[in-house]
């Protein structure tokens, strides 16, 4: 029997790979990010396009006759600056271009620069803490190169995804307009697209600069409060002045006045926030390029009593390692809390001295008293709600962290079963919510007491909030059993953004009602002015622990990926 040994290549020679591999592939540092980053490209670009084509097409449903836009901009006006707070600026709502900018403008800027700070905060932290990014700096590439063709791959992705936004509105505008003025045209969509690729960047930048120090979590952690709360004191800085300081801070200021989809251009405005993006990028390169792999800051917090964490089993262990991030969130959504509660009184001032504000959001919100705090706590309940969930995958990530990061393994090696590391661990979660809740149930009743108004029954609606943040748990513990943790915190993303796009979309565009019920916030009721929809808070139960036991059934069925 002969056995042919082939001629081993000498040292010298280099396998060389084609231009195609090296711009998608495994040709390149660059190639290979566009590949492992295509799930979520496809996601992101399917929920900027479709959902600017969805509204689009809904709004000369909607609103067909000249006699509907002149409602609607009566509607908007008789807001007042308050108002705007929730809804933004109105100009030109009577154009289908000026009404998506006016209700929807924010909206396709916070889906980009959310995935814009999960991708860029993951792309470098998140391979180092796994160790295989020292089998890449290993090669003969300078680390500043693989970091820059990192961020060229986020580039390539994010011009791909606005430009499919511009042509979606444009393309909605064209296929759907009815009416005069509804044309979108060039300029304004591709300075629409501008608009919330540059925002995205600039906080996706900012978590990119703060991950080679703090790590992926809090680096996303912090670039993600800065968004959605400049979002917020932007929106309430002109009816509030004291929040001014703060608001000219964001990028949302800087931009204030560049509305293209309604006819304003402020293109100076996005010149501030293309060099903040760009140097908070180079920082990221620099920062990473200079510093160990792998070596983050923690950043200091109080050191928390020796029971909440140790070795007294799964759920003690699990409880203990996620209490910081749920204290973290926890003070962060209470204090914002505090704050929207405490100022209900000056609320209350400003629509005691403007009857007409008052009757338009009795029309609006015929239950809600909005001059007390659980009822302008209401208003942001949604907003409550994204945030929560967020809070939630990150949990579910550090849940998750024990297989993907190769914990696991040894884990099991003791009288420990797969089934009871995904339930116990995932009661520690659960517990760790639950203590979330709790501080955030704190800090709003001293704001709401603080204004003079009733606490206890925003303190209440808490629960709620927190039973939902529960069930997207749940959800992330069914998928990361029955299919693999490393995607279980993208799935509870997912849930969060899909069900905030169902909450948002189905009453405006006056969908059936069965589709607003998918959402699983449609069913929480009104908490925060003591309204509870009991179906819902069941649901939420079912929900959580029906996808603990699950995830557990499902960890008996599969491998453990190491």
């Amino acid at each position: 029997m002969a056995v042919h040994v082939g001629r081993t290549p000498a040292p010298g020679l280099r396998t060389t790979s084609s231009f195609r591999d090296r711009l998608y592939g495994f040709g390149s540092v660059y190639a290979k990010t566009l590949r492992d980053s295509r799930f979520a490209f496809i996601v992101v670009a399917g929920l900027l396009g479709g959902v600017m084509l969805v509204v689009g097409s809904a709004i000369p449903t909607v609103f067909p006759t000249q006699a509907a836009r002149e409602e609607v901009v009566r509607l908007a006006n008789d807001l007042g600056a308050l108002a705007q707070g929730l809804a933004g600026k109105p100009v030109n709502v009577g154009t289908l271009g000026g009404y998506v900018q006016w209700k929807y403008g924010p909206v396709f800027a916070i889906i980009a620069a959310l995935w814009s700070i999960l991708a860029l905060s993951g792309t470098l932290a998140a391979e180092s803490r796994r160790g295989s990014l020292e089998f890449v700096a290993a090669l003969p590439f300078a680390r500043r190169r693989i970091a820059l063709e990192k961020v060229a791959a986020h580039l390539t992705a994010m011009v791909v995804n606005v430009a499919i936004l511009a042509l979606a509105a444009w393309v909605a505008a064209a296929a759907f307009g009815t009416l005069p003025g509804d044309a979108i045209p060039v300029r304004a969509a591709v300075g629409y697209a501008l608009w919330v690729g540059l925002l995205a960047l600039a906080f996706g930048g900012l978590a990119f600069a703060l991950s080679p120090v703090f790590g992926r979590g809090t680096a996303a952690g912090i670039a993600g409060a800065i968004l959605l709360v400049g979002w917020v004191v932007n929106g309430y800085a002109a009816s509030i002045p004291a929040l001014r300081v703060i608001a000219d801070l964001t990028p949302w200021a800087w931009t204030a006045n560049h509305l293209p989809l309604a006819g304003e251009y402020d293109w100076a405005s996005l010149i501030p926030v293309a060099v903040v993006a760009a140097i908070l990028l180079g920082a990221g390169v620099e920062l990473f390029a200079r510093r160990d792999l792998g070596v983050t800051i923690a950043i200091p917090t109080p050191r928390l009593p020796v029971t909440t964490a140790g070795l007294g089993g799964p759920v003690r262990r699990s409880f203990g390692d996620r209490l910081p991030v749920a204290l973290a969130w926890g003070l962060g959504i209470g204090l914002f809390g505090l704050v929207m509660a405490a100022i209900s009184r000056s609320i209350a001032d400003e629509v005691a001295r403007a009857p007409d504000l008052a009757r338009t959001f009795r029309q609006l919100f015929p239950t809600i008293d909005i001059t007390s705090a659980g009822g302008f706590l209401e208003l942001l309940v949604q907003l409550l709600t994204i945030v929560v969930g967020f809070a939630a995958a990150t949990l579910v990530a550090g849940w998750a962290a024990d297989e993907t990061s190769g914990r696991l393994e040894m884990l099991l090696s003791t009288p420990l079963r797969r089934a009871g590391w995904v339930i116990r661990a995932g009661l520690g979660v659960l517990a760790a919510i639950a203590v979330m809740t709790v501080v955030m149930a704190v800090l709003i009743g001293l704001g709401a007491a603080a204004a003079g108004s009733d606490a206890l029954t925003p303190m209440a609606g808490t629960i709620p909030v927190g039973l939902y943040a529960a069930a997207l748990a749940g959800i992330g513990f069914a998928v990361g059993g029955i299919v693999r943790t490393s995607i279980a915190a993208e799935a509870v993303a997912a849930v969060v953004v899909g069900t905030y796009l169902i909450d948002l979309l189905a009453p405006a565009l006056r969908l059936p009602d069965a589709v607003h019920q998918l959402a699983l916030t449609a069913h929480l009721g009104q908490p925060m002015v003591g309204i509870w929809d009991p179906a819902g808070i069941v649901a939420c139960l079912v929900i959580a622990f029906g996808g603990l036991l699950l995830g557990g059934w499902g960890m008996r069925r599969r491998d453990v990926n190491g």
